[in-house]
């Protein structure tokens, strides 16, 4: 008996111990959370007041070369603030909205050169300074006495809800984000890009929950035997969808068909492989097959690669009036080594299809364009977007050059009406 007390005592020790030690080190892990957050917002509040006198430093020469070194600072910080303001346990609402205000100035400054008007770069950026003083007043209030003690994970949880009626968290976010639309408002470029990714331009009938369920069988008759479950995408989706699971044999899945239309936006499906491969031309005649059946017609065959299970393809929009193939309307397309089936799809981007414009052709004389060492391999027309996200016709060139023994290829993307070049990319 006295050794079975002796037992139990000493465990309790034991228990005690580890209770407390493990105590101590979440206190300890506790302290260094909290003071990590201290330094990222001290950090953010010392890079605020910089970025604002780098703001006012371009508003003091008419010539925007004087001011460049002073936009790349404001790049440089607003990259910075962000990465700091990411890193805290902000409100979702505050941080999303002092990242988009940040980002929008970094990149207005980069882009300054850009501006037809430059009178155009000191009528923003002097609002934007005014803005950037009420917004550290704002952050200081808000921030008043954080940084210098060591507050517990709940406090700082406290402190930085934005409910919270003692700090001014929720306010702060709502102003920013009216700073953002007064200083910084989506250019028609933007906008298109935004309802792009939202599908807001298909205008198609909605399907029913049954409707979608038919066209599911009618693609993959192989798997669609066993529907086990349907649900609808949640509120506040970007576009609303059903994902429809299932279990048929040895595989099991999913797929989300699009309510507008009942466009397939992506399909998985997992099963057991075989060892046998059939040739790659019938898996490629095999997606192609397919392409066609789900109605996707006006795609070409871009490249595929593979892995020891499985082919995946790319496939690409060809827009008819130029046959100019459009890199940001894709299908992604996986299909199995060992049957040809289709195990895997992607037509997100293709079905947010771009808007494009006509646009003239440049008569080029690529040999005075590039370096006489410079050879042009191939050439195609494409749409490709810009760094102003503009859908713009392009020559997709391919070229090589030597060098010092070894052939070194790029991929060249050259505007078809004004010749500027939108993208230089080596290839492996």
């Amino acid at each position: 008996m006295k050794k079975m007390i002796f037992i139990l005592a000493y465990a309790l020790v034991v228990v005690s111990v580890f209770a407390y030690t493990k105590t101590t080190e979440n206190e300890k892990l506790a302290i260094a959370l909290s003071n990590q957050y201290a330094n990222q917002m001290a950090e953010a509040s010392e890079k605020l007041d910089e970025l604002n006198s780098a703001v006012k430093q371009t508003l003091l020469f008419n010539n925007s070369e004087e001011s460049k070194k002073a936009r790349e600072d404001i790049w440089r910080l607003s990259s910075d603030i962000k990465s700091s303001v990411a890193s805290l346990p902000l409100d979702t609402s505050v941080s999303t909205s002092w990242i988009n205000y940040l980002g929008r100035i970094g990149n207005y400054a980069k882009e300054a050169d850009r501006l037809s008007n430059p009178d155009e770069y000191h009528k923003v950026m002097t609002q934007a300074s005014k803005n950037l003083g009420a917004m550290q007043d704002e952050w200081m209030v808000a921030t008043a006495g954080i940084f210098d003690r060591r507050y517990s994970l709940d406090e700082w949880t406290h402190r930085l809800d934005a409910s919270n009626p003692n700090i001014a968290w929720s306010n702060m976010g709502t102003s920013v984000k009216q700073y953002t639309e007064a200083d910084f408002p989506l250019t028609a470029s933007e906008s298109d890009a935004m309802k792009k990714k939202e599908l807001k331009n298909i205008d198609d009938a909605k399907v029913t929950q049954a409707e979608a369920v038919d066209r599911f069988k009618t693609l993959f008759p192989q798997v669609s035997n066993d529907v086990i479950g349907v649900e609808t995408s949640k509120p506040g989706s970007p576009y609303p969808f059903y994902h429809i699971r299932f279990s048929d044999g040895e595989s099991i899945g999913y797929i989300d068909i699009t309510e507008k239309g009942g466009h397939v936006l992506s399909y998985l499906s997992e099963r057991p492989f075989g060892k046998t491969a059939l040739p790659f031309e019938d898996i490629k005649r095999n997606a192609e097959e397919f392409l066609k059946a789900a109605g996707y017609k006006d795609v070409v065959y871009e490249e595929s690669r593979e892995n020891n299970t499985s082919w995946h393809f790319v496939f690409v929009r060809e827009e008819p009036f130029y046959g100019a193939k459009v890199f940001s309307d894709v299908i992604h397309l996986k299909l199995a080594k060992d049957t040809g089936d289709i195990i895997g799809l992607n037509a997100a981007e293709y079905i947010r299809k771009e808007k494009l414009h006509r646009q003239s052709i440049k008569k080029m004389d690529w040999k005075e364009f590039f370096h006489k060492d410079v050879q042009v391999v191939e050439n195609e027309l494409a749409y490709v977007e810009n760094d102003r996200l503009e859908q713009r016709l392009a020559h997709y060139l391919k070229v090589t050059r030597d060098e010092n023994g070894h052939i070194g290829t790029y991929n060249v993307i050259v505007d078809t009406e004004t010749s500027e070049v939108i993208k230089t990319e080596k290839l492996d």
